[in-house]
Parts: structure tokens; C-alpha cells; sequence
């Protein structure tokens, strides 16, 4: 017989530590699922703590609260199989769990098998993997509950659990064994960090659990800028038996969101076992028609990356309480991604939400209210200053003119060329000699770039907002980029992503655009050779003479530290792609600057401001690719 299940996964926009605002969402959640009448109802990952909470998960107060907000939302479960995350301690270790709760209160707790423990992870530093088969019990207010790798039966039905990178674990995966015990139905809370493109693996690995199992899976994860560098796509997934039957659309501004169906799931087969937790349950009564589900879009990168971006910046602005963001506009493609990609983040949470919503979601700003429409808001929250010396060049003042203008922030003109000559005047007397730029070109250099950095923290200081740094992957892999200069800044928006790909997303930008939203205004800075602009304009300063190809630069890069091939390796395959471009002679010296460079300049990559994670790697040091400061360097390998 067949048995018409109800099924419902929530995503959460939530933040570390918010013992409150975190019940609160999942209150919102639960309210919706219980509105539909779901039989189960699956949160993400650690959504009661918060997934990034860091050595705090060290602390015996986070477990506490966490323990505190299970219990006081357990009496507002029902009739349905509710899944909540959270760590829990047990004998001297901390585990990273799911609470199965039914009728007012909490039936088991089910740890994670497999800890997440590279890239952005370090899971195994807080929480201790649970050995697949291993049941135990913890004690909580007098009772006994079941701790361990329990299934739950209910309806005719086994519930199993994966949690996030249980699911990715391959052969290992604890749904070969859940599907041995009869298990018909899997849910993964999840808290898998978005990268260009990833989603099409979390779809695979569903759609295989599903086939694994012959069953259905459920697929919930967390949503938006969590804790500062990792943003969540908020991606919901339900499949069965390999197939994939809903899913929604991904990086939402709303703070929680559904999907719930109904799913016609024949009943499982194995019923026995001391594994095996039975849960009386009913089926719902009258159960009310569900809307129907919309066909997601599913982007290309530069859709995807717009999209990430944009909220990835919307909820820094908003759970920094941040009055807005300022913003040092060259002209170049940098820092104009920074503004299209900030005009893109109010731009779609006005849509999502609303002026009512933005403006509520804003609602710490002084005279929020006042405001009638986006581009009045948007001027008000983003200041640009083209900041500009003798070296500067009449293109880039125009093209930073004409994109501030079309998108209209609060632009200004600084001339520097009298703060910069007092500088040269005081070192100059300092040394007792003339500074030239024969001897002296990178202090000649970095001295522009530095004197940009304390008008724009002036401003930014002055009007409480976040100061948005300008350096790109690309830069930070060799150490182009002056400290206290271009680096300064709150945030690090585009830190995460390569130079060439900036410049293809903002033609893309000037032509296409995303959802028939472009900036022709963009024409001027996508007809510029990039170039920091702080040498005399007649010596024609342009980045890749500087370094090198940024094509090679990046090809570099993957190779050696995501593909981690040894640098002899990556000159073979350099001379393999380039040796039509490029003299064996220019590639190897290309080869060993590439490397000089990047082992020279581990020190500036260690003090950027916190960046986002776009690609499926970085060169972010708190958070992927460690490197020692000093060290006998990599070029002596080739």
C-alpha cells in the first residue's frame, strides 16, 4: 500500500551565538511546516548554535544554551518528526548532533559520523567523529535518551540520518549501511558553504542517497552570510529513488524559507533491530492543499557569482550594523565590481523584500523611514571617492564619474597631490637627498596608494560605515597590492576571485547583465588596461608588465595550490599550454617570479581583511590555504 507522506525542509539565514534570533527563526520555520501539516520536518546543520561558531563551540555555555532553546521549543512540536542541530556533549567530548523531537519532547540525539576537515573546515578541531553502529544513551532531566546512530520508525517508515559531509564521504557514506537496516527515507541537515558551481554536486549526491536507499531524501541547508567569510546558498532539495522531485531558489534575502510536498512512499521493509526507535505517529487530517512548487533558475557563474555576492554583502551590511559602505572608486575594473556588486545587493533585496522589508531589515539605521526608493537609499548607504594625483589619468576619472553617477552613490574628488608632496617634502629632508623614482620607485608608489586609505577610514569612520577593500585573488597571490593602501578595508568583497574573471563579469555586466539589469556606464572602465596608476603616466604602468599574463598568473595558482603539483610540474605544464605565446626563457622566468613572489608575500595575505569564499578554493589563511611567513621560498624547486 501506498502511504502519502508529507514532507518539509527549512533553510535559515542564521548567526553564531544568537541563542534568541536562532530559536526565533526556527519558531518561524516550525509555525509554517505545522501550518502545512508536515509529517517530518528537517533544519539545517547545527541551525540552534549556529554552524560557525568557532573555538566557542569549545565552550560549555554554547552547549548549554543550545540545550536550553531545544527545550524550549519542544513543547511547540506536534504530530510531526522534527529535526533540530546542535552540538551536544557526551563523556568529555563534544559531538555535532540532530535532536529528533515528537510531541513536546526530544526522542534521540543522532551524531555526525564523518567531520568536514579541509578547505573552509576544521570541524575535527570542536567535535568527535561517532563510529557508524555505536548506541548509547545520555541522561537529561531524569531520563534516559538515545544517543548514537539510531534510525527512527514511524508510519510504516525508517528515518535515517546524514549529516553534510556524511553524504560525501563516497563508498563510506552511512547511507550503504542505512539502506542494510531498511531505512526508506534519509534527511541531511546540512551547512555546506556555496562556491561557484557547487550545487550541481550537492544535486548528485542527493539524487545518488535517494538511489542508494530506494527512497527519499531530504536535503536542508543553511541560507546566507553566516559568521563573515562563508556564505550558504540556502539550497532545499527533495529526491527520490535518484530522481530529483523539488528544489528552490537559491541565495533567498528572506531569513527562513520552505519547501514541502507530498511524497507517495511505500512502506519500509525491516522493522527490527535495537537501532530501530518507534515513534507513534498519525497521519494528518485534512490537510490542507499546498501551493504549488516553482521551477528554480538555475544561472550561469555570472549569475550565480552577482548573486553570491549580493548577499553575501546584504547580510554583512546588516549583521555588522553597518550604516552603509565607502568605497575608494578608481576607475578600474576592482573597485567598479565592488559598486555594480553593491548596487546588486540592495537592487535584489528591495525586489525580495520590499521596501517595507528593507527598510525593517535596515531598521537600526537612523532615518531609515524616510526613504522612498531604492536609488535614494542607495546614495544615502554608499560613498565613492575617486582620490587622484598627478599620476592619475583624465580615463579613469571619467569612468569612476560616470558609474558612480549612473548608480548613483554619494561620489566625491579628492586631489592628493599637496598631502603627497608634504610626504616626499619630510622624507626627502629626512634622508638629505631628492626622492626619484629611478631609486625610490615602489616607496614612490606605495606612498599614493597609502594616502588614499586614511580619507576613505575618515569617512567611513565618520559615517559608521564598512570600508570596502579592493584586492582581488589574483593580486593577493603574488603580493601586488599595497599594504594599508588598497588592502584597507573592513571587508574584502572580491578577494576570493581572480583578475580576468572580474573583468569578464563586468563586460558581461555593461551588456547583458542579470535579469535585464545592465550598466552601460561600465564602457569606460571595460576599455581600460588595468593599471595602478602610481607611476608618471608617460612610463605607461600596466599590470601584466608588471607581473606577468594574468591568464599564467592564475594558471599558476590552481596548479600549484589547489592541484597541489610540485613547481618543476608547473612549469612543464606552463611551457605545455603557453609555448606559443611565450619564449621557454620568458615561462621560466615567469615560473620563478610566480613563486618568488608568493612565498615573499605570505605576511600581506595574512593581514587582509576578511574575504568572502566564491570559488572552490582560496588563498584566505584563516580559513584555506596556510603557508609559513617566512620560509627558503619555492622558486630554488624549479
Amino acid at each position: 500500500m501506498m502511504g502519502n507522506l508529507r514532507v518539509s525542509v527549512l533553510s535559515l539565514n542564521q548567526i553564531p551565538l544568537d541563542w534568541d534570533g536562532n530559536l526565533a527563526r526556527i519558531r518561524s520555520g516550525l509555525s509554517k511546516a505545522q501550518a502545512q501539516q508536515a509529517d517530518v520536518v528537517c533544519f539545517p546543520e547545527l541551525c540552534l548554535s549556529g554552524y560557525g561558531c568557532e573555538d566557542q563551540f569549545f565552550q560549555v555555555n554554547t552547549w548549554e544554551q543550545c540545550l536550553a532553546r531545544l527545550k524550549a521549543i519542544a513543547p511547540q512540536v506536534g504530530r510531526e518528526i522534527c529535526l533540530l542541530g546542535l552540538p551536544m556533549p557526551l563523556d568529555g567530548k563534544c559531538y555535532n548532533v540532530v535532536a529528533i523531537v515528537h510531541q513536546g519532547q526530544i526522542s534521540a540525539f543522532i551524531p555526525k559520523q564523518f567531520l568536514a576537515n579541509d578547505g573552509l573546515h576544521y570541524e575535527a578541531r570542536w567535535f568527535t567523529p561517532w563510529p557508524a553502529g555505536r548506541l548509547a544513551q545520555v541522561e537529561m532531566d531524569g531520563k534516559s535518551i538515545p544517543f548514537g546512530d539510531y534510525q527512527i520508525h514511524f508510519q510504516g517508515h525508517v528515518l535515517g540520518i546524514e549529516i553534510c559531509q556524511d553524504a560525501w564521504e563516497g563508498p563510506l557514506r552511512p547511507a550503504h549501511a542505512l539502506a542494510k537496516k531498511g531505512v526508506n527515507i534519509i534527511c541531511n541537515p546540512t551547512a555546506s558553504h556555496a562556491a561557484l558551481g557547487k550545487a550541481q554536486q550537492r544535486i548528485a549526491l542527493v539524487q545518488e542517497g535517494a538511489k542508494i536507499i530506494h527512497g527519499l531524501y531530504l536535503f536542508a541547508n543553511l541560507l546566507g552570510n553566516e559568521s563573515g567569510r562563508a556564505i550558504f546558498d540556502g539550497d532545499l532539495y527533495i529526491a527520490q529513488e535518484g530522481r530529483l522531485l523539488a528544489e528552490n531558489q537559491r541565495y533567498a534575502f528572506q531569513e527562513v524559507v520552505d519547501l514541502c510536498m507530498d511524497v507517495d512512499l511505500p512502506p519500509a521493509k525491516y522493522l527490527l533491530g535495537p537501532h530501530l526507535l518507534h515513534i507513534n505517529q498519525d497521519a494528518g487530517q485534512n490537510l490542507p492543499a499546498l501551493p504549488p512548487i516553482s521551477t528554480p533558475k538555475h544561472w550561469n557563474k555570472e549569475e550565480e557569482f552577482a548573486h553570491l555576492l549580493a548577499l553575501g554583502l546584504w547580510d554583512y551590511l546588516r549583521k555588522s550594523k553597518s550604516n552603509g559602505g565607502v568605497l575608494s572608486l578608481s576607475g578600474g575594473a576592482d573597485s567598479s565590481s565592488i559598486l555594480c556588486l553593491c548596487a546588486l545587493s540592495l537592487r535584489l533585496a528591495h525586489a525580495s523584500l520590499g521596501m517595507d522589508g528593507l527598510k525593517a531589515s535596515l531598521s537600526y539605521i537612523p532615518g531609515i523611514e524616510s526613504f522612498k526608493d531604492e536609488r535614494a537609499l542607495f546614495h544615502f548607504l554608499m560613498t565613492t571617492l575617486y582620490q587622484g594625483t598627478v599620476h592619475s589619468s583624465e580615463a579613469t576619472r571619467a569612468s569612476a564619474s560616470a558609474l558612480a553617477q549612473a548608480l548613483g552613490s554619494e561620489h566625491h574628488e579628492l586631489e592628493l597631490d599637496q598631502v603627497l608632496g608634504a610626504y616626499h617634502g619630510l622624507i626627502a629632508h629626512a634622508l638629505g637627498r631628492s626622492l626619484t623614482w629611478e631609486q625610490d620607485d615602489i616607496a614612490l608608489q606605495n606612498i599614493q596608494a597609502r594616502l588614499r586609505s586614511p580619507s576613505a577610514w575618515m569617512l567611513a569612520n565618520i559615517k559608521g560605515a564598512l570600508l570596502l577593500a579592493t584586492s582581488n585573488r589574483s593580486e593577493a597571490s603574488v603580493g601586488y597590492a599595497t599594504m594599508d593602501g588598497d588592502t584597507s578595508g573592513s571587508i574584502s568583497p572580491i578577494a576570493g576571485i581572480d583578475k580576468p574573471f572580474v573583468r569578464h563579469w563586468l563586460r558581461w555586466m555593461e551588456t547583458e547583465g542579470l535579469d535585464g539589469f545592465n550598466i552601460p556606464a561600465l564602457h569606460g572602465v571595460n576599455h581600460l588596461e588595468p593599471s595602478a596608476e602610481l607611476r608618471p603616466l608617460d612610463r605607461v604602468q600596466q599590470d601584466e608588465k608588471d607581473l606577468m599574463p594574468y591568464a599564467l598568473l592564475n594558471d599558476l595558482e590552481r596548479w600549484a595550490f589547489y592541484e597541489r603539483l610540485r613547481p618543476k610540474e608547473c612549469l612543464s605544464k606552463a611551457l605545455e599550454k603557453y609555448a606559443k605565446q611565450h619564449s621557454v626563457e620568458e615561462l621560466q622566468g615567469y615560473v620563478r617570479r610566480y613563486f618568488r613572489l608568493w612565498a615573499q608575500n605570505q605576511w600581506k595575505r595574512e593581514r587582509y581583511a576578511p574575504a568572502f569564499h566564491i570559488s572552490d578554493y582560496s588563498l584566505d589563511p584563516k580559513s584555506w590555504l596556510r603557508f609559513p611567513i617566512l620560509s627558503a621560498g619555492l622558486e630554488k624547486d624549479i
